[in-house]
């Protein structure tokens, strides 16, 4: 052999491997960054960090895959340090900041936020406490006063009994063929002039119910609008001007509602539940501050008389929204 084609030959050699031998490579490399990153892994869970069992490997792979796409997306050269004086050089030194700050930044701060007043007017649709306004407003419930507070002892006897109704109520809704669902319109006809129908009720579809607590409630909302402008405008009593049969009515048809109403519950029936503990708490509130301001200007027996009206309907309904339905 010549020691040109020696040469040919260790020049093809030095040249670069071959087709088989790159892919030999590539398949090592591979295997070599999967024992890193089961080794980092177990490394991981040396040092106590908690991880979930997980039983699927599909869903163990996708871990490992996130932390690794993690660290790709978050380069950094070094461990976290603390800021310095002036800007951060470059990104590196801005991540490592970062990770510093999130060690060493505590769970929870305090803060001295100064409130402004609204630019609302005091009093408005949308004021809440001392003037302060906005949507969140609207969502507010005052305290229920003393007078309308209930008896732990009575409340539980009250929310028991109300289930086992409703636990009859199921099982004549199962008897029978539910295929009725009144409208909005029908269910204000309803409650306007008729008292509740168990079969008229257990009749009722989903959707059915459902018209009937936002036509029930509306309306209790209604009373209790009605029940404020009678006593701005009336100084002969709470009652003047105000149409206690309604209340009486309206409150019995919530209570037949709720009766009926489905568990779980959808998130528009939760957001009427809570509406309805808005209006009891409000309702309570609005005699409170009217017999306290014409304490003076009025029979004595008046304001008596209007809370021992109101009294058990809105703690009634108070107890089956919180303590039944879970509606705090």
């Amino acid at each position: 052999m010549s020691i040109f084609q020696n040469s040919s030959s260790h020049g093809r050699l030095v040249g670069g491997p071959s087709r088989h031998q790159a892919q030999d490579e590539d398949v090592e490399d591979s295997e070599d960054d999967e024992v890193i990153c089961a080794e980092s892994f177990d490394d991981r869970m040396a040092m106590g960090e908690e991880y979930e069992e997980v039983d699927d490997e599909a869903e163990l792979q996708a871990d490992r895959d996130q932390q690794i796409l993690q660290e790709a997306c978050l380069p950094v050269s070094g461990a976290p340090m603390p800021p310095s004086e002036g800007p951060p050089k470059d990104a590196d030194e801005y991540l490592r900041q970062v990770q510093w700050e999130r060690l060493h930044c505590p769970e929870v701060v305090d803060v001295d936020v100064k409130e402004r007043k609204s630019k609302h007017k005091v009093d408005g649709p949308l004021s809440g406490k001392d003037g302060s306004g906005g949507l969140l407003a609207l969502f507010q419930a005052p305290e229920v006063p003393a007078r309308f507070r209930h008896a732990e002892a009575w409340a539980s006897d009250a929310a028991a009994s109300f289930r086992h109704l409703r636990a009859l109520c199921e099982l004549e809704c199962k008897s029978g063929k539910r295929a009725q669902s009144l409208s909005y319109e029908e269910w204000r006809r309803h409650v306007a002039k008729d008292r509740p129908d168990s079969q008229l009720l257990a009749a009722q579809d989903f959707v059915g119910i459902n018209h009937l607590v936002v036509v029930a409630i509306d309306k209790f909302e209604k009373d209790l609008e009605s029940f404020q402008c009678a006593t701005d405008e009336s100084d002969a009593g709470f009652l003047s001007g105000f149409q206690g049969e309604g209340v009486d009515s309206v409150s019995e048809w919530i209570f037949a509602a709720l009766a009926f109403v489905e568990e779980p519950l959808v998130d528009d029936i939760q957001y009427q539940l809570q509406r309805l503990r808005r209006v009891c708490c409000r309702f309570a509130a609005a005699v409170e501050g009217t017999a306290a301001k014409a304490d003076g200007d009025m029979e004595p027996g008046a304001a008596e008389a209007t809370c021992a009206f109101l009294h058990p309907r809105v703690a009634l309904l108070l107890v089956l929204v919180i303590e039944v339905f879970g509606q705090h």
